[in-house]
């Protein structure tokens, strides 16, 4: 390998711990941001730092943006509000369904946040109508149906 490709990794390795460890850290040294992260925001520093280094040792610096978009994503749709690894809620079609699924889909449906047929079934859809639904009412846009998106949509467990 050139002397110049080494330093080129090098260098896109240190970049992205540099500035993605000080912020996950919230020490503020590289941010004027006076309030600390949240632990979402910290899962998501962290998942791009990671997918930065692991990119850039495979794929030099095209890779180590390419890996901190991935893992930034991953980082950040992987875990709750907390920073904590977010239980899958996700329901196989073999599955039997979920009664407060489908009390939830009803209530997003008649609300005007379509899911299509409430089936009980958690999907692509309900995912979205439910984050489109949090973001409107000023929740946390997890994507889950959380303990206040069911209160705001009037649904008990």
């Amino acid at each position: 390998m050139h002397v110049k490709r080494k330093i080129g990794y090098a260098s896109a390795i240190s970049l992205a711990l540099i500035f993605s460890t000080a912020n996950a850290a919230g020490d503020g040294s590289t941010s004027s941001n006076t309030t600390p992260m949240t632990g979402k925001q910290k899962a998501t520093a962290i998942g791009a730092t990671t997918g930065a280094v692991a990119g850039a040792v495979v794929g030099g610096p095209v890779g180590a943006v390419a890996g901190a978009v991935v893992g930034g994503v991953v980082g950040h749709q992987g875990t709750d509000a907390n920073g904590k690894v977010a239980p899958n809620r996700e329901v196989s079609s073999a599955s039997k369904s979920d009664s407060t699924v489908r009390s939830a889909q009803d209530a997003l449906n008649a609300q005007g946040y379509s899911v299509g047929a409430a089936d009980g079934q958690w999907g692509p859809n309900t995912m979205s109508a439910v984050r489109r639904f949090q973001a409107d009412k000023g929740l946390v846009q997890s994507g889950t149906l959380d303990s206040a998106t069911l209160a705001a949509l009037g649904v008990s467990r």
